[in-house]
């Protein structure tokens, strides 16, 4: 049997068909940061995840208070649809929320696919990786994440 106490992060997926057509899941850290009234990212559509077939998709693991602020999924799809490459785009949505005092200065990771299929993900932590397999590939790939370092440190301020 499964835990529900024990903290084990939220998982995202981004899919992409052979016509095209992009989705997106997101999983939720389970029970353990789930205080009464407290509503995280993962099922608001923007903030956790967003998806558009035209442009790509993103989607966020972290503190869900700031993606939810920031509406930072969309915020990736639409520095792409502004003609930011993948990487830049994923860059922009990262400053957008460490412009805003965190007091938890929680680590944030962002994947994302753009239109062509292409992936690539951000975070504020040293070390994190992700994931990825395309229909071409026998196996899938690990890779690290680009880092995007909070100016703040870990206090969540602007010193």
């Amino acid at each position: 049997m499964v835990n529900p106490e024990k903290n084990t992060g939220t998982v995202n997926f981004i899919a992409r068909d052979r016509d095209g057509n992009i989705a997106t899941g997101v999983s939720t850290s389970g029970w353990q940061w789930k205080y009464p009234g407290r509503l995280g990212d993962s099922p608001i559509i923007a903030a956790g995840n967003y998806a558009d077939n035209r442009y790509g998709a993103a989607a966020c693991t972290g503190r869900g208070e700031m993606a939810i602020r920031c509406a930072t999924a969309r915020s990736v799809v639409l520095y792409m649809k502004m003609g930011m490459r993948i990487e830049a785009a994923l860059a922009e949505a990262m400053v957008d929320l460490q412009s805003l005092d965190d007091p938890y200065a929680a680590g944030m990771n962002i994947i994302a696919l753009d239109r062509d299929g292409r992936p690539a993900a951000a975070t504020n932590r040293p070390g994190a990786t992700f994931i990825y397999q395309s229909g071409d590939m026998e196996k899938y790939t690990q890779q690290p994440r680009m880092l995007v370092p909070d100016p703040r440190g870990a206090s969540g301020f602007l010193a």
